[in-house]
């Protein structure tokens, strides 16, 4: 499994050259059977684009917020 965590602040989104480096680590470095991107804020669309063709599981703020309140996560069922 691999995992990266941005705290990002404002209306800040994650951009397809964060996630272009995370899924290429995680699957060629890591080798990672798993892969999951966990932001404070959303993902830009090329970045969503990029994790579902690289099979990243995105998780943003508001799914982490309802996650830790006890929602099941939609991305790791």
């Amino acid at each position: 499994m691999a995992v990266q965590c941005k705290n990002h602040v404002g209306h800040r989104y994650v951009s397809s050259s964060a996630m272009q480096r995370f899924a290429g680590a995680a699957r060629a470095v890591d080798r990672a059977d798993i892969a999951l991107f966990v932001a404070t804020s959303d993902f830009s669309s090329e970045a969503q684009a990029i994790a579902e063709l690289a099979g990243v599981l995105t998780v943003n703020r508001l799914q982490s917020e309802a996650w830790s309140a006890g929602t099941p996560l939609k991305a790791l069922r």
